[in-house]
């Protein structure tokens, strides 16, 4: 008898799926140190190991002592360094991806298989495990930092930050001593209009930043000269450093919670001596007076001592706006509403900051002549090697003069570089003039100068003289699903996704790094490097309403390469810890390679999460660690070698991990290509890869056998009494059903799934309103080879799923999956994974009424419904209408009183019991006409019955049954009971006879009876053509028994 494990009893949903969602917003440092793509969160994948590796104690009676859910929770913060449950274990993943699995296992003690095709995911889980001294590669990343650029003579970062330097507005005068944070540049459109060819900035708006930082204030405030009262601001709130740039709402301005005050900005003298803020200096009145000379009041303009009725300060947010003036380029600021139309301070000239030249997705409005036409028209005017033209707009940039240089601080010269400073009790430096950016820790906006394009000119010019000895890619891109979207944008290298000076500073940077004579130490500083490409190229952008918490998204926000028309230029090296400088990014291998040493888990506490520093180790010796780049259809294992297989395989056509992946390889194998044959090829290998692509000729039919086989060859190398277990991110059902058709026909049986909410930032619906989208956790079994299975009855197996979902229910109200009770949309998920248990244990040999297989689709619809039925407490259907088709009771349950549904919605409109195309071929639903088809439109009665008529009028005579029943007509084509209903109500409509249709439907009299009711009670639209038939029907002895 085979081991029963804890996983396939339960799973902890609601414990897991705590620390979960919080998570991938900040996953752990070791997933930290590279960009990959749908990253799964590391606790759900700890959680499947343990629950795969620890039995499940029985008594008895064969029942569990404890639930699975109990016994993965009791085991999830142990250490298992030398537990004989999981040392030793064979894992396998043949899809590794990221490297979850394989970290993961590692700390478990498990000898590990990863196996992907995909170079650069091979890449990045070999040095996310690869053991490495710490002291030496922070020591690697100083000596990169200080190596001597031939170039300029200098270090590597002293050379890279001087690309970035500008001059502060506020006391920077005639010196470019402030850095660089940011670079905001726009493309611009050719007007395609013959008469004018005027290029036109595609801005869609004109807001840079919007913030509403937060400042100290004294609350009214009396004035004794005019008796009013104001609010009393200690600091500034201000973005830009020009108070002539900082324009005022008329209402309003006094921030939130205080719309109708009056305010007033005075400084703390004793602040400006001193350089020092103290948080109880107004409780003192001798120094309170000691300001008595700034403080003007807005009322009168006196300068006041004003009176107190607290000494003690709050703190309010002011919402602060930055602008940029269509007319005349200025940056400005905005404080408080944005109105509909400002006035710019410098030009004078009003205009709507809210309206760019950029009315609707993919067009632009040429202002000069007022001509429309889509951007890629203008892209498509130009020649195939010319881009849109581009240039800069305005800067943010940092100013340590201005933000007060920290004074005392205990510094570790190890980590110098990246600010791994151990802060003492610091102070600030004497700002020693009167400024705004105080609050703002030194940063502004400002517009371009005539100083920074002559800056960046100069950066042209060097790397067009020494681009030749620097390294970088020269490849052409190669057409695909998602890269064409840059060459219909006619970028057709690489290398044209940067512009010169992120060039110059990458191929500087990767030289250097080339440098260093460690191999082992070379590929962590290009872990470094690899990860600091996602932010540094010309296709990032910065998110204008992210209040300034980060604010900049690269590359891979969306998984595509999608143009921007306003681009965002980061800092390539520094000069702190921003997302994306390489700085930052150094960082981050630091930490992730300290995680191999001192791993920790996350603990959930109350509505906060906590670290549990773990006594296990990552450690990937070559004997219990084997990775590969190739395909997993061949996988060259022993048989019956592998205990576990554990995965997560690729999502159909969601993610094009090979041509995503092809940005970061172009660059890696400048450095890797003398030294492993994965990084030979001139771009990722494409033609193995089990996806769903168009462009190559990549149907649905080749990704399902393509899974197919690797679950095959994963069946021949898993012992007997092994697990297969993955996740599916569950987003549309036909790749979910790809899926398990793939995995029963690779001769496993399902037993379980388990709902994982996935990210939000997918926004993919799916069954209710109280869940957004989900990872589905699938528990799968061999199935016996050499027993034949015997033919089994559709109709027999509904009845034993039904059985099954109520049991499995009465175990979930009675703590199965713990102690938490589960949402509806949980409890759908686990009903529907223990019947595909029974269907997939008969896969093949289930047949309905008529001797024919019943497939897959049939079966999970026919299985959404039953638990839905079960499950939904919202009107549910009377009980002459449970065995109706999917189709039918989708409709009355989901769609009978909606015309329309929007694409984005569908799923949840319908609870995901059926697919729109499903809708779509019974006639229910048709793609909306309006809106380039973003919605489904619900058909009516009427709107059928033509269609109906002709179905109906291919009807054979009815005939008797040996009850005196009439059997409801037999069709060509598949007819659905809601088609009974809508002929019956178009008839009514249309003014028809009725009565001989309801004599020939006499057989469906109870269920189309029941349907009546039920309508009217849901759409009382419906209401009078409903009861017209149900009169009818009740008009004597036409449907009387005989």
């Amino acid at each position: 008898m085979n081991q029963y494990y804890a996983i396939e009893d339960s799973f902890p949903v609601v414990e897991i799926n705590r620390l979960a969602i919080p998570e991938r917003n900040a996953f752990k440092p070791i997933y930290q140190m590279h960009k990959w793509f749908a990253r799964r969160a590391s606790c759900v994948f700890r959680a499947i190991l343990l629950g795969c590796m620890k039995p499940l104690a029985l008594d008895e009676n064969g029942k569990p002592l404890k639930s699975g859910a109990e016994v993965i929770m009791e085991e999830f913060y142990k250490d298992h360094t030398n537990d004989p449950d999981t040392k030793g274990k064979v894992i396998l993943d043949p899809f590794m991806g990221g490297g979850t699995t394989v970290v993961e296992a590692l700390r478990l003690g498990c000898k590990v298989i990863g196996i992907d095709l995909n170079p650069v995911a091979w890449f990045i889980v070999k040095t996310e495990i690869e053991p490495v001294d710490i002291d030496e590669l922070k020591a690697s990343f100083d000596r990169l930092a200080e190596r001597k650029v031939a170039w300029s003579g200098k270090s590597v970062k002293e050379t890279l930050l001087e690309q970035y330097k500008t001059e502060c507005p506020c006391c920077g005068a005639g010196r470019e001593e402030a850095e660089i944070i940011y670079t905001f540049w726009v493309k611009s459109a050719i007007c395609t209009n013959p008469l004018c060819k005027k290029e036109v900035p595609l801005f869609s708006d004109y807001v840079i930043a919007m913030k509403s930082p937060s400042i100290r204030y004294n609350r009214d405030v009396e004035c004794p000269e005019c008796g009013k009262t104001f609010d009393w601001e200690m600091e500034p709130a201000s973005m830009i450093a020009e108070p002539g740039l900082c324009v005022v709402s008329p209402t309003y301005s006094a921030g939130v919670g205080r719309t109708t005050a009056r305010w007033t900005y005075s400084p703390n003298r004793t602040q400006m001596n001193t350089g020092f803020q103290d948080k109880n200096l107004n409780n003192s009145v001798g120094i309170y007076e000691n300001l008595r000379s700034i403080v003007k009041c807005p009322w009168c303009n006196k300068v006041v001592l004003p009176k107190l009725k607290s000494a003690k300060t709050e703190r309010k947010k002011v919402p602060l706006t930055v602008l940029l003036c269509p007319h005349c380029y200025a940056v400005w600021q905005w404080r408080g509403n944005l109105p509909k139309e400002v006035n710019c301070p410098v030009c004078k000239k009003d205009y709507k900051p809210k309206e760019g030249n950029v009315p609707k997705n993919g067009w632009f409005l040429c202002p000069s002549c007022g001509h429309t036409d889509r951007i890629i028209n203008s892209i498509r005017s130009l020649p195939r090697d010319k881009l849109l033209p581009m240039r800069p707009y305005a800067i943010e940039g940092y100013c340590n003069t201005c933000a007060g240089d920290v004074e005392a601080e205990e510094i570790n010269p190890q980590n110098v570089l990246f600010g791994e400073r151990k802060k003492t009790k610091t102070k600030k430096k004497c700002v020693d003039h009167l400024c705004l950016l105080t609050t703002n820790n030194g940063k502004f906006f400002k517009h371009i100068t005539s100083a920074d394009l002559a800056s960046y000119q100069k950066t042209c010019e060097i790397w067009e003289k020494e681009k030749e000895n620097l390294p970088y890619p020269k490849q052409r891109i190669p057409e695909g699903f998602n890269t064409n979207q840059m060459i219909n944008h006619h970028y057709h290298y690489w290398y044209q996704m940067f512009n010169a000076r992120q060039l110059l500073c990458l191929s500087t940077l990767l030289k250097a790094i080339d440098e260093e004579p460690d191999q082992t130490l070379k590929e962590m500083l290009l872990s470094g490097f690899q990860m600091s490409l996602e932010a540094n190229n010309i296709f990032a952008r910065y998110r204008t309403a992210s209040g300034g918490r980060s604010p900049f998204g690269g590359i891979f926000s969306r998984h595509d390469y999608q143009p921007k028309l306003t681009p965002c230029e980061i800092n390539v090296y520094g000069p702190y810890a921003y997302y994306g400088t390489f700085e930052a990014c150094a960082g981050k291998v630091i930490r992730g390679k300290e995680f191999n040493i001192n791993p920790f888990d996350y603990e959930a506490s109350g509505n906060k999460r906590k670290s549990r520093i773990s006594s296990e180790r990552i450690d990937a010796s070559p004997e219990d660690t084997r990775l590969e780049s190739r395909s997993s259809v061949s996988i060259m294992d022993r048989l019956n070698e592998v205990k576990f297989v554990i995965t997560d395989p690729p999502y159909a056509g969601n993610v094009n991990y090979s041509e995503l992946s092809d940005f970061f390889y172009v660059w890696l194998r400048l450095l890797l290509v003398e030294n492993y044959k994965e990084f030979a090829p001139e771009l990722t290998p494409k033609a193995e890869e089990i996806i769903e692509n168009p462009t190559r000729g990549k149907t649905s039919q080749d990704f399902e056998e393509g899974l197919t086989q690797v679950f095959q060859q994963c069946n021949r190398v898993l012992k007997d009494d092994g697990l297969l277990a993955f996740t599916f991110h569950h987003a549309e059902g036909s790749a979910w059903e790809a899926l398990l058709r793939a995995v029963c026909n690779a001769g496993y049986a399902i037993e379980s799934v388990y709902p994982i909410h996935g990210e939000s930032e997918s926004s993919l619906h799916l069954l209710d309103k109280r869940s957004i989208s989900y990872d589905l956790i699938h528990i799968c079994r061999k199935r016996p080879e050499g027993v034949e299975t015997q033919k089994r009855s559709w109709a027999g197996i509904r009845q034993e799923i039904r059985r099954k979902a109520r049991e499995e229910i009465k175990a979930i109200e009675e703590g199965r999956y713990g102690n938490e009770p589960l949402s509806p949309a949980d409890v759908n998920i686990i009903l529907i994974g223990k019947c595909l248990e029974l269907y997939s244990r008969h896969y093949g040999a289930i047949v309905d009424h008529e001797g024919n297989e019943v497939t897959l689709k049939d079966a999970l619809e026919e299985i959404r419904m039953m638990v839905d039925q079960l499950v939904t407490a919202e009107q549910p259907l009377p009980s002459e209408l449970v065995d109706i088709d999917p189709e039918s009771y989708v409709y009355l349950t989901c769609l009978c009183d909606r015309k329309e549904v929007k694409t984005d919605d569908v799923h949840k409109a319908t609870r995901g019991i059926l697919e729109p195309d499903s809708l779509i071929k019974a006639g229910i639903m048709i793609r909306g006409r309006a809106g380039r088809g973003r919605s489904y439109e619900v058909k009516q009665p009427l709107e059928r019955f033509v269609s109906l008529l002709e179905k109906f009028k291919e009807t054979t005579t009815s005939q008797e049954t040996l009850f005196g029943e009439i059997e409801p007509p037999k069709m060509e084509g598949k007819t659905y009971f809601i088609d009974y209903v809508h002929f019956l109500m178009a008839l009514i409509e249309g003014g028809e006879n009725v009565v001989p249709w309801l004599e020939r439907f006499r057989g469906e009299t109870p269920r189309l009876r029941a349907a009546c009711e039920y309508l009217m009670a849901r759409n009382k639209g419906f209401s009078t053509t409903l009861k017209k038939i149900l009169d009818l029907m009740d008009v004597g002895p036409l449907f009387s028994t005989r």
